[in-house]
């Protein structure tokens, strides 16, 4: 190989985007360079409209650059965590609205999941949308991680909330594709619930996941959780799983809470005791 050549391989190398940043606005149109960060206009608000904004006929192109995006670093930009995150979470639904489904999104949110050197609220975003993009991807390799990943969070990230999104998620697939049998996803729900270590702000999410799925055997967690007098979200999730789990019996220590002055636990508990009164 000549000088030439070489010095050719290296230009166009340097040339090339780095990974996990957008490509020189150069290439971009003024809207995507707005989404990224790339124009005068830097605020969430302008951004979040642009994104909102976006065709639905992005080029392959520009949707590699909107995935180098959502792999930016929370520290590596000015908005606080939720802006950004908010931003990209909004780009993602963009990117699931296009017209030519784009192939590597599964596998995408799968990586950025498994990438610990990324915020956990983005993390935890990409463990939702497992769920929420698992109907429309394309049927693929991404696609199959994005299932098995669900089930490797529930079991293995009890104790943050990433377990709880997995859940949710979970929950709502169960019964729907042979990959996630209701049982299995019920009993999964369960073990996850009566975990030592599992964390308050998952068990917010396993409580009504374990309620609609009717597991039975999480009654006497949510009465323990109940009386979680230091978290009021925990004991609101409690109250109303026991409200589809419980029965008359319950109506004793509900009826209480349903004159509480805290709505948090008043409201719940009245929708407990409705629902418990209409059982026979």
């Amino acid at each position: 190989m000549n000088v030439l050549v070489l010095i050719f391989v290296a230009a166009s190398l340097l040339s090339l985007p780095v990974q996990g940043q957008a490509p020189p606005s150069a290439v971009l149109p003024e809207s995507l360079r707005l989404v990224f960060g790339q124009a005068a206009e830097t605020r969430y608000v302008p951004r979040v409209r642009a994104v909102l904004a976006l065709p639905t006929n992005l080029t392959p192109e520009q949707v590699d650059a909107c995935y180098d995006f959502l792999a930016q670093k929370l520290e590596n930009q000015h908005l606080p965590d939720l802006e950004f995150n908010g931003l990209k979470n909004e780009l993602v639904f963009a990117l699931t609205r296009q017209r030519r489904k784009p192939g590597e999104l599964a596998s995408r949110l799968v990586a950025m999941y498994r990438d610990r050197s990324l915020d956990s609220t983005w993390r935890d975003y990409c463990v939702q949308f497992f769920g929420k993009w698992y109907a429309d991807a394309p049927r693929n390799e991404g696609r199959e991680a994005m299932a098995a990943a669900l089930w490797e969070v529930l079991r293995t990230e009890r104790a943050n909330r990433f377990a709880g999104a997995a859940a949710t998620q979970l929950g709502f697939l169960a019964g729907k594709y042979p990959e996630f049998p209701r049982d299995e996803v019920a009993a999964a729900c369960l073990e996850a619930l009566l975990d030592p270590i599992c964390s308050e702000t998952a068990k917010v999410a396993l409580l009504p996941v374990c309620a609609t799925l009717g597991v039975a055997d999480a009654l006497p967690e949510a009465r323990r959780l109940a009386a979680a007098k230091h978290n009021p979200v925990l004991r609101a999730a409690a109250i109303a799983a026991a409200g589809f789990l419980g029965d008359r019996s319950d109506l004793a220590w509900l009826t209480p809470l349903a004159a509480s002055y805290d709505q948090r636990l008043r409201i719940p508990a009245q929708a407990a005791i409705s629902r418990l009164q209409e059982k026979p």
